[in-house]
Formats: structure tokens, sequence, C-alpha cells
């Protein structure tokens, strides 16, 4: 008798849970309703430089950066402009009419913009059809849209089930995560390539799990598009989180971006071993008598046409005989030198910035990060340690 009155007694508090939840949803709702102003200035500042990132990599010279980081810069351009049309019609009231298809046409574009970048990393040419086939859905929707024949109505935008476009919009978000699944399928498969090659994956395998994570959880905050708080309000302010994320694992990590970072692993040599001799020679002259390495735009190409070779044999001697990929080796050299800056008495006076610059790095993260992964400590410790 007594455990049925304790069962009643915890039924009859637990239906009050369904209302407390309701309560405390229309509380957090009704406060960020009163701050629209400081959301779309935090958003907007996100897809500002998401629009600003995304257009560097596309400007980057191809003698230093990796194609791929051509089609990334595609894929973050085109997501900054999705959200910079949300942004702009929830935060500054523009007509939904005007904005609603090319937002559905830029949801069709971002799937494949995606895969094409994925295809890059791994240096795999896509078919022929790729680039064509795959855009059909964007360019009917596009035609559509220009020809004044709208697939939606004009209605508001809180009334998707009235007018079809929440399922269309639904539609086009399946689009994007069907080609995130084949993208990060096919990401698996190359991981295990490059593996058995003997190639180092684990910074590429950090940054593409971490990237596909947070579009996941992105596309999944769209998807509640008839939820205010989910769909106008976390989406821009998550986006605008990504961008900054990005930016930061670029610059820590910027060797990861650069020309020449993948490894040939354990393949066979494409180079005669009677000339291996010569270009060890020749190269040591250069790093002992012109200390090339202090050239802050040195790249894999320079400095293969000043030995005469080609940039992918001297990219696979870097990797087969001496052991590391370019940006690695480059950077190695770099920090001994460094080293000898920082225990030499007359630079004591010198700053660990002015100690950077002076090694040949452009900046000083990547410089502390090379250091610390050379030397197991950073340039301060090792200076105050040997001082």
């Amino acid at each position: 008798m007594y455990f049925c009155m304790v069962v009643i007694r915890f039924g009859a508090k637990l239906q009050f849970i369904p209302g407390t939840i309701y309560l405390i949803y229309k509380s957090i709702t009704k406060t960020m309703y009163q701050f629209d102003s400081l959301f779309a200035a935090f958003a907007s500042l996100g897809i500002a430089n998401g629009l600003v990132f995304g257009g560097y990599l596309l400007r980057q010279p191809r003698s230093e950066a990796q194609v791929s980081n051509r089609y990334l810069g595609l894929f973050i351009f085109l997501l900054s402009l999705r959200f910079a049309i949300t942004t702009v019609h929830y935060f500054y009231r523009s007509p939904m009419a005007d904005w609603a298809d090319w937002g559905l046409v830029l949801n069709l574009c971002l799937g494949p913009s995606f895969v094409r970048y994925v295809l890059a990393v791994f240096k795999t040419p896509p078919a022929l059809a790729f680039s064509r086939l795959h855009l059909i859905p964007a360019l009917v929707l596009l035609v559509l849209s220009l020809l004044g024949r709208r697939v939606i109505s004009p209605a508001p935008f809180f009334e998707p089930f009235k007018d079809g476009w929440f399922l269309i919009n639904q539609l086009t978000l399946l689009h994007w995560i069907m080609y995130l699944v084949y993208g990060y399928r096919f990401f698996l498969s190359q991981l295990a390539a490059k593996h058995a090659e003997g190639i180092d994956t684990r910074k590429v395998q950090q940054w593409m799990i971490g990237l596909l994570l947070l579009l996941s959880v992105l596309i999944l905050g769209y998807s509640f598009n008839n939820a205010r708080l989910l769909c106008v309000i976390f989406c821009p302010l998550f986006y605008t989180i990504i961008v900054y994320v990005i930016l930061a694992f670029f610059i820590k990590n910027s060797a990861l971006f650069q020309k020449g970072y993948w490894p040939e692993g354990n393949k066979k040599s494409i180079l005669k071993s009677d000339k291996i001799p010569q270009i060890r020679e020749d190269l040591q002259k250069l790093l002992e008598d012109e200390s090339v390495f202090l050239n802050p735009e040195l790249t894999l190409d320079k400095l293969a046409q000043q030995l005469g070779i080609s940039p992918h044999a001297l990219s696979h001697y870097i990797n087969t005989y001496e052991g590391y990929n370019f940006s690695d080796w480059l950077n190695r050299h770099r920090v001994e030198y460094a080293c000898r800056l920082l225990l030499d008495p007359q630079y004591t006076h010198l700053k660990i910035a002015a100690v950077a610059y002076d090694s040949g790095f452009n900046t000083l993260s990547v410089f502390n990060g090379a250091f610390k992964k050379v030397v197991g400590r950073t340039p301060s410790e090792f200076r105050r340690q040997n001082g």
C-alpha cells in the first residue's frame, strides 16, 4: 500500500515536467527575442569572416597551396552565403519570396562542393560527369527561380506545412547529407590506403572528422526548419563558431594546407640510385652555404628549381631519404637554427618573435608549434632552461 502511494505521488510530480520544460523553452525563446540585434551582429560577423576566408582560399597561389584549398574555399564561401540569406531575412526582415529559392539552390550546391573538396584532399580526379551531373538539381531550381516560377509560395516562413516549403527544404538537406556520407566513406577508404603506405594521417584525420561532426550538428539544427530557436538563431551562431574553429585550426596547422604535405610513403623510388648522392650533396650545400631554409617564401617548387630537379623528385627524396614531408623537413632546419640563436649569448636581447622571423617563420604561432614538435618544449622554456 505504501509503495502504491509513493508511485501515485511520483506520477503526480511527473505530470508537471512537460509543462515545466515548455515554460523553460518559452522563457529562453522570449529572452533571445529581446537580444535579436546582438545575435544578428554576432552571426553577421561570422558570416563576413567566412566569406573573406573562403575568398582568401580561392585566391591562394597554386605554387604554394594545395589545390584542395580552393575547393575548401568554395565550400566555405557557399555555406556563408547560405547563412547570410537566413540572417538577412530573419534579423533584417527581408521579404521571404526574394530569398527562399536562393537558399534552396545553395543547399543543393553544398554537397557536391564538399565531396569535390574531399576528392581534392587525396588528389583523386573526379569523373568528368561529376562537375556537371551533380549540379543539375541546383541548376534546375536556379532556372525556375530566375524565370519567376518559384517552387514555393511567398507565405510566411513559419507556416511550412501549409505550402510545402518545409518538405522541399528537408529534401535539399537530405541531398546534402547523402554527399556527406559519401565523402566520409571515401575519406575512410583513402585513410586506410595512406596508412598502408606508411604515411602519418593523424592530422588529416583530426581535421576531416572534426569538420564532419561540426557540419552534422549544423544540418541537424537546420532540419528543425519550423523552430525559430534552432534554425534561425542557433544555426547562424553555431556557424560563426565553426568559422573561428576552422580559422584556428588553419593557422595552427598551416603545413597541412601547404603544397607538398603528403609524403610518398614506402612507394618504389622514382630516382635513379646514381642521382641520389648528387641531390644529397647539392641540397646540403644549399642548406649550409646559402641557408636557403631562412627564406620565408621558400616552397617545394622553388627549392626544386634551385636543385634542377622536378618538385615530385625532390618531394620523393625528402620523404624517402630524410624521413619527413617537405613542411616538417623545412621546419626542422629552421628550428635547429632558432635553437642556435636562443643559445648564443649575442642574441639574448632578441625576443622570441624576432628569433622566429629570423629563422624563416612567417608567424609566431607556427614557430611555437614547430619548435615544440621538434624540441619537446616551447621556445621560452628552452631559453629559460639553457640560459
